[in-house]
């Protein structure tokens, strides 16, 4: 390997002997080109020799050992103190004891292998795996130590990063067993179970693993389960309610999420479905959902007999139409309307005796008592009745909505407030201003199906005289509170109609068509004003105006 050089090796000269023969010329310049190739290959493998001659502690480096080592890549001798000098600091002392332990007359090695780091002369860390061969004396002294040393500091960088990985994984598993996770074959086998899935179904892992899963768990799927399997093999996912029950028969509604796994070819090999138990949520809004069907229905029947009056004269104005077509209300004042017809029927045929007469007269009393307290809930449901307005602080207004509707707008959207520094007061009646901001981040919501992030923004804003503004509002000092979402949007002809009462953009059966026309007559009787600014898919802004609190006091 290292050639038969005198003195320091490079620095000698080959002992040319007698005169070669032409056949020796070839053999020579074959054993060159074999040991060009193998230094070649050495230098490519980031691989060195060395040969130490144990006895008198010469070791000799080919010029690929030394250029691993961070120096000029030509052939050395050194000293056994020169390795150890680049030994690292942390390594240094193992590494010396392990090569001394392993040319130690009693060891009896032969072979020698051992891994650690050296620190080049630029101050490069480099691990170094150092392979050899021990010679020995018949009595087991080491006469002669031949080897190689390879650079591994890449695949030590590899594996630490795949140890890193394995940690990490072995994280992610341990979080994965706490939530309600399973994974199947794709024939519907059960593979995995986590704990979160031992909680909430009642079998154990043992018990459920090898099972499977659709006649363990009950299912019951919303559509054909072939149509399921479908949509998970051409989409890579499903997720839907799914009805499963426990181990002790009790059914629930679950949020499923089934995930497809492939493998390096494509073909399906496995699923991974996660569970949300969502039955008491499904309840409420089944329960939320009738009430408000019931609520439609009643709506509906007053709009029909309106519009059936309305046939026979003009139309009246938005707000009193919707004080008129209040649920209910019109039947208690027929009713009240036939007391009072009867008990002047009856005051005109006893007129000649008066006791009777005051008992009527009571009667009617009382029944006129009953209608004007009717007449107080209808002007009250259009919104015309009077208002308890006084001052309201337009920062903590909307910062207590925001905690309100964190919790009642659902995980899939946001609440933000913007509110600018230093606005004063404005003047409102509370409640009724809450009531609205609630209806209208409701709308927002609903308008954005998958989420996002709904802004309630507050600021002032001063509408001079000749100008223009969006709704009718006087000219004075306001306070402008917005609710903007980032949803579907309306067009034009939508736009138009959709603070009519009972007009609604919600599929049959998820909307009165109330909120905004009750917004917009608030926000008017108010001394304000409502004005809406939407497009096609770049979300919707409504706008409500109020007067300052401070600029009204005087005349309250």
């Amino acid at each position: 390997m290292f050639g038969t050089r005198t003195g320091r090796m490079g620095e000698g000269q080959l002992d040319t002997g007698p005169a070669v023969t032409p056949a020796a010329d070839s053999a020579e310049a074959a054993l060159a080109l074999s040991e060009a190739r193998l230094r070649r290959a050495q230098r490519i493998g980031l691989v060195g020799g060395f040969e130490i001659d144990l006895e008198s502690g010469v070791n000799h480096r080919s010029g690929e050992y030394m250029a691993l080592q961070g120096g000029d890549a030509e052939a050395a001798i050194e000293s056994h103190e020169d390795w150890v000098r680049r030994l690292h600091p942390d390594d240094r002392e193992a590494a010396e004891r392990r090569f001394l332990e392993a040319v130690s007359p009693t060891s009896g090695i032969t072979d020698y292998a051992q891994e650690y780091r050296i620190v080049t002369p630029d101050g490069e860390i480099r691990w170094i795996s150092a392979r050899a061969e021990i010679e020995r004396a018949p009595d087991g002294r080491a006469l002669r130590m031949v080897g190689a040393h390879v650079d591994v500091t890449t695949l030590k960088a590899t594996e630490a990063a795949l140890e890193r990985s394995r940690a990490e994984l072995s994280d992610l598993l341990a979080t994965l067993d706490l939530a309600t996770v399973m994974a199947r074959d794709i024939d519907g086998t059960i593979q995995f179970w986590s704990r979160g899935c031992e909680r909430l179904f009642g079998w154990t892992a043992d018990e459920a693993r090898g099972r499977m899963a659709r006649e363990l768990l009950g299912t019951v799927f919303p559509v054909p389960f072939g149509e399921v399997e479908a949509t998970l093999l051409r989409e890579g996912e499903w997720i839907g309610d799914l009805i499963n029950h426990r181990r002790d028969g009790a059914p629930m509604v679950l949020a499923t999420r089934k995930v497809l796994r492939r493998d390096a070819a494509g073909a399906p090999v496995a699923v991974m479905e996660s569970f949300d138990d969502v039955t008491a949520l499904r309840q409420a809004q089944a329960a939320l959902e009738a009430l408000n069907h019931g609520l439609e229905r009643r709506i509906a029947e007053e709009v029909a007999r309106q519009e059936a009056a309305q046939a026979r004269g003009a139309h009246a104005d938005r707000m009193q139409a919707l004080g008129e077509l209040a649920g209910g209300m019109a039947h208690d004042m027929r009713n009240i309307l036939q007391v009072v017809g009867s008990a002047a029927s009856m005051i005109a045929e006893e007129v000649d005796d008066p006791s009777r007469v005051l008992a009527m007269v009571d009667a009617l009393r009382a029944t006129v008592e009953r209608g004007d307290a009717v007449a107080s809930r209808l002007l009250a449901f259009a919104r015309r009745a009077e208002l308890s307005a006084g001052p309201v602080a337009p920062a903590a207004l909307l910062g207590e909505l925001r905690d309100l509707l964190d919790r009642t707008l659902g995980r899939a959207c946001t609440c933000e407030v913007a509110v600018a520094p230093g606005l004063p007061p404005l003047l409102a009646d509370r409640r009724q201003l809450e009531a609205a901001l609630v209806n209208l981040a409701v709308n927002a919501r609903d308008a954005m199906p998958d989420g996002g992030a709904i802004l309630l923004a507050a600021e002032a804003e001063t509408i001079a005289a000749g100008d223009a503004p969006p709704c009718e509002l006087a000219p004075g000092r306001y306070i402008r509170l917005d609710v903007i979402d980032q949803g579907q949007g309306m067009d034009a002809a939508t736009l138009a109609r959709v603070t009519e009462p009972f007009f609604t953009t919600k599929p049959p059966g998820e909307g009165t068509g109330l909120g905004l026309p009750m917004a917009k007559g608030f926000a008017e009787q108010s001394g304000g004003g409502l004005a809406i600014r939407s497009a096609p898919g770049q979300g919707t802004t409504v706008s409500l105006w109020f007067p300052l609190a401070a600029e009204n006091a005087a005349g309250h």
